[in-house]
């Protein structure tokens, strides 16, 4: 699955971006840029797990790249790899 695809399509669909905007603006704060609230981000962490078969820890949210796309996406794949 190309998880770049799976996240800039979560975000079209559940916020007001669109797919040049997210690419544009891809290693941004995604709460700063408020693309989604904490009540979303929730929602976001619940589809990525259910959909993609990932589950993080909390390591992971404590890193600040987490709460941008692409470090989102890179925290799946290193997921995913082990």
């Amino acid at each position: 699955m190309d998880v770049k695809k799976w996240i800039v399509d979560w975000f079209c669909k559940n916020t007001d971006a669109n797919e040049k905007e997210l690419e544009k603006n891809i290693n941004e704060n995604y709460f700063n840029l408020n693309y989604i609230d904490s009540f979303q981000f929730i929602q976001l962490i619940s589809d990525i797990e259910d959909e993609l078969q990932v589950e993080f820890d909390n390591t992971q949210f404590e890193d600040r790249n987490f709460a941008t796309i692409q470090g989102l996406i890179d925290a799946i794949k290193n997921s995913v790899e082990e």
